[in-house]
Order: structure tokens, then sequence, then C-alpha cells
């Protein structure tokens, strides 16, 4: 595997193309963070990209901090192969995952003819062009010729942009908004929450506010959604379903902007969380103090019991892999949202029509979150006993 990895300037103008900030990064950066994620463990980058943007975003990075190694005129060259990085162009590390296993000299697919080519380079053709690397001169047509001259193999990772004005600036920043979904999105996810999170993202980005302070804003926005559900009335049962909705499009946005501005951290997940259990159980809780004032029935206690369930889920899904197979696939898409909202519009539907029936509700939802979580340990547990009597 390629450990080393060079940003290098394909024309004179990607100096200042490097530093052009692509939804709140520089370019460059993005370039080597994406070799950093790739498993490069060393990027050389040329003294003419110091001192601006880029390297005051490295400083901010410690991933990048340890791994970028600034260049001098008449450095030595790795002893091995490199991957060599244009730093005028934007890539995501996936398309790099293929080059960095690649066995010799080879070229990332997407580049097509482009004139900044992502590349592999044995350590002769490292020898050739070290030079010209190291003190930031332009590769122009040279890197070109010799991958044709050594028959570099393609390699189909991912997409790729060349960045070379402003109108490929912005396109490069709309490839990257279009691709914020996560794996786990529902459909009403697709729909809905990421449509209304994306023009939050792009305004926090361009204003500088952090992940985790748009997550504490989800957390407000949560709790004075909370705040109508308790002692509600029909009318405060929609506000509150409003400012959930609010909650949710924040709790999208705040992975976005992480993931955007390459500032994803354990705290930050965890945060989130958090305070996405705890927006939940404080709504259940307050739906069944509403049920028990228009009911009774015990629905303050079901709904503190189903606040406990949902902390149960919460632990249970973040120490526990996804399954993602057979019966594991229907008992990870249990914890989705989509589930909750329904019973959401149930509980207001029934504290308008049908008040009655609302401590059924709140024991119904009580004794799901817990069979979630009880059932999703269970099948845990007996894959991972099968797993271990399997022979070695």
């Amino acid at each position: 595997m390629i450990t080393d990895a060079a940003l290098y300037l394909a024309t004179p103008q990607d100096t200042w193309v490097a530093a052009a900030v692509v939804a709140g990064r520089p370019l460059a950066f993005r370039t080597l963070m994406a070799a950093v994620r790739a498993g490069c463990r060393r990027i050389y980058v040329p003294a003419a990209l110091r001192g601006g943007p880029l390297e005051a975003a490295v400083a901010t990075s410690p991933s990048a901090r340890a791994a970028v190694v600034w260049l001098e005129a008449g450095g030595a060259p790795p002893p091995g192969p490199l991957l060599l990085l244009p730093a005028g162009a934007l890539l995501p590390s996936a398309a790099l995952v293929p080059l960095v296993a690649a066995p010799g000299t080879a070229v990332l697919a997407a580049c097509g003819d482009s004139d900044a080519p992502v590349a592999v380079a044995g350590p002769a053709l490292t020898r050739e062009l070290w030079g010209a690397v190291c003190a930031g001169r332009p590769l122009g047509d040279a890197l070109g010729r010799a991958l044709r001259r050594d028959t570099a193999a393609a390699a189909d990772g991912g997409w790729y942009v060349r960045v070379a004005s402003v109108r490929a600036a912005a396109d490069a920043e709309a490839r990257l908004y279009g691709e914020l979904g996560s794996p786990v999105d529902t459909r009403l996810d697709t729909l809905v929450h990421r449509r209304l999170s994306r023009p939050v993202s792009r305004l926090a980005v361009h204003w500088g506010i952090t992940p985790n302070q748009v997550t504490l804003l989800s957390l407000v926005a949560g709790l004075g959604a909370a705040g109508c559900f308790w002692h509600a009335t029909p009318g405060g049962t929609l506000v509150g379903l409003a400012l959930y909705v609010v909650a949710v499009v924040l709790d999208h946005a705040d992975g976005e902007i992480a993931r955007l501005t390459l500032s994803e951290s354990p705290f930050g997940a965890r945060l989130d969380v958090a305070v996405d259990t705890a927006v939940h159980a404080m709504i259940m809780v307050a739906l069944g103090v509403t049920a028990q004032d228009v009911a009774g029935g015990g629905a303050a206690l079901a709904g503190f019991v189903a606040a406990l369930g949902a902390v149960a889920a919460a632990g249970l899904t973040q120490t526990s892999t996804p399954v993602g197979i057979g019966v594991g696939t229907f008992l990870d898409a249990l914890s989705n949202r989509d589930g909750f909202y329904a019973m959401l519009l149930a509980f207001i539907a029934g504290l308008a029509f049908l008040p009655n029936a609302l401590p059924a509700l709140m024991w119904l939802v009580a004794g799901g979150c817990h069979a979630f979580w009880l059932s999703g340990l269970v099948y845990r547990l007996a894959r991972r006993v099968k797993t271990a009597r399997k022979p070695k």
C-alpha cells in the first residue's frame, strides 16, 4: 500500500486555485485530506503553497498536521512509489483507495485527458519529477508524457473535478453538496429533511458556524418541541410537531457541515447522539404527561418508561454494529425517525378526536421502545454465539 503522497502544481495558475475556498475549506486542503483518509501517512506539500489559506487550514486539523511535510527545493525524494495529487482538483477519498493499492504506475480513470491527473508514480518517475514538485514548478505536460511513456494503468475509483475557473469551483462545490446524504437516510429524509438541511448547511459554512453549535441549536428546537407537547392542546401539538421538524433538519445539517468542513470528531458524534436521544426521551415524557391530563390510565408512567426505552435503544445502536441482513435489517430500520413521526401524528389525532385512547397509545409506544432494543440485543447476541461456534 502506498503511504506517501505529494501535491503538485499543474499550471502556474494552480498556486491561487489551490487556495480557492470550496465549501468553507481551501481546495488543496480537501485534496490532501482525501489522501489522509485513503491511508496515506505523509503528504508532501511544496513551499509555494505555504503561508496562505492552506497552511492555516492544516494548522486546525490534527490529522493534517501529523501528515503534512512542507518541502523545500533540493530535498530528497521518498524511496518508494508516490501518489501525485494535483493541488487544483477535487476528488473524494474513495477515489484514491484503488490508487494507493495499485502495484505499479497508475492514473485515476476519471481524470480522462485532464492536464492535472491523479497518478501513482514509481520510484524512477518520482525521482524524475521530484525537483519540479519540491520547487513548486508546474509539471505541465511532463507528467502526462511520463504516464503515456510508462503505460499507466487506469484505476476506476470515483469522480474528479478539475478546478481551473470560478465556474469549475462552483461545480466542485455543487458536487460536494450533492453527496451529503447518509446510507441510513429514509425516503422521508431524502424528500424532506435533506432538501431543507442543505440551505442551512450552506449558510452555516458561509458564516463559520460549527457543527457542534448547530447540534446545540437542534437541542434547543427539540426541547421547545417537548415543551409544546407538555400539558398540550391540539394546537400546541402542531407547533411542537413543527419544532420537531426544525430539530430534525438541524440534526441533519450538523453532520453535513462536519463532512463539508472536514471537521468530524468523536466528541461531535457523541454530542449528536446525546442530543438526539434527549430530545426523543423528553418528547415521550411530555406526551405521557399530556395523555395523563386528558385520560389518566398511568399514561405519565408510560411516557417515562418509553423514554427509558429510547435511551436504551440509543445505547444499543451506538455500541453494536448494525446487522444489515435478514431480520437484522428490519430491527435496524426500526430506529429511524419515520416511526417516531407516525407516533406523533397518531398522538395529535388522538388528542383532537379520541383522547381516551391516548393512555393505550402511550403504553403501546413504551412496549415498542423496549421491544426494539431487547429484540435487537437478543438478535446480536445470538449472531455472536453463532459466529463463535463456527469452526476456524
